[in-house]
């Protein structure tokens, strides 16, 4: 098929900040597609002029084929104008990694794009009407080509538990929980004492472990939680995140061999089989049960179960799908 050039536009660093170093949008969703499309290119509309320069370049572009914008917002940086403009000489695909939470960017882009993704394996519900012509099931990835670099073999993997996040006041509470059972985590990312990991650093924690943790970032009520950090009630009130979602890492954490013991939301269950590829705790006075009670060789069946489960869904094959 001869397809059209392919212009991703993002923000080249982390939330727009050059010192949280290169971001998740380009490091792998960029490098991945351009992995199958090598004549990609990235142009970071977040900088000044950087939109102009999105459809200073679109302009320039013969019309046939006809270019493909892929673009990934983080905050609605292309306005409505902008948008039009790009319209007119490319088709336009916005590659959301939170629609759920991000319902205020859907409704006010779904105008001006051709389609766009959810992450969301039941999303139907949410998307009814003519808006569901322009939706696509895109439910996160991996680069496979980093991943199968980074993936050790269980018998040398050397972090015994890991658990790879921003810290916040839950999740310290959950992890001192399990600490106080007398299980050791090793947790990475912001506010942690490991400190946040780079891409490639990511790939390197979780392809050490045996275990990997997926911990709720969303409102939790947990009463010993809320007595010891009163003022989590006020951020709960305040927080637009009230349900649990499908995220990026139940898809790593699985690519990249490590026995997942997750939180559950709605549509785990259509990527997943629960209790063969992941394990989900019941509540969080269970992980240090779950964890006791793995054994090394049923912690890796469920690891390599779960590579099983999550190898269609590599960037690589998701990205062929939606531009084939």
């Amino acid at each position: 098929m001869n397809n059209g050039p392919i212009i991703c536009a993002a923000a080249k660093y982390a939330y727009n900040k050059e010192s949280n170093g290169v971001s998740y949008e380009y490091e792998t969703i960029y490098k991945s597609l351009r992995s199958v499309y090598p004549d990609t290119i990235f142009i970071d509309v977040y900088q000044p002029s950087g939109v102009k320069k999105l459809t200073n370049y679109i302009s320039s572009l013969p019309d046939n084929p006809r270019p493909k914008v892929l673009y990934i917002p983080f905050l609605g940086v292309i306005s409505p104008t902008a948008f039009r403009n790009i319209k007119k000489n490319a088709d336009v695909g916005i590659f959301y990694l939170d629609d759920t939470w991000r319902q205020d960017l859907v409704a006010t882009y779904q105008t001006y794009c051709d389609w766009f993704t959810t992450s969301d394996p039941r999303f139907r519900w949410r998307y009814q009407n003519h808006i569901s012509k322009k939706v696509r099931f895109f439910p996160f990835g991996y680069n496979a080509e980093k991943t199968i670099l980074a993936k050790r073999p269980f018998s040398e993997r050397d972090i015994d538990i890991s658990f790879v996040g921003a810290r916040n006041d839950y999740r310290h509470f959950v992890i001192d929980q399990i600490n106080k059972a007398g299980i050791d985590v090793a947790c990475y990312g912001n506010g942690w004492p490991n400190g946040p990991l780079n891409p490639n650093k990511f790939l390197d924690i979780i392809g050490r472990s045996k275990i990997s943790l997926n911990l709720s970032n969303s409102v939790q009520w947990d009463l010993r939680h809320l007595i010891k950090r009163p003022l989590s009630i006020a951020r709960n009130l305040k927080s637009g995140k009230l349900f649990e979602q499908f995220k990026a890492r139940h898809i790593e954490i699985a690519a990249l061999g490590a026995c997942q013991i997750s939180f559950y939301n709605i549509g785990l269950e259509y990527i997943f089989e629960i209790g063969k590829d992941i394990l989900l705790y019941p509540s969080i006075d269970e992980i240090p049960y779950i964890i006791r009670s793995l054994d090394d060789e049923e912690a890796e069946r469920i690891a390599k179960n779960g590579v099983e489960a999550v190898t269609k869904y590599s960037y690589q094959n998701q990205f062929k799908i939606l531009f084939d």
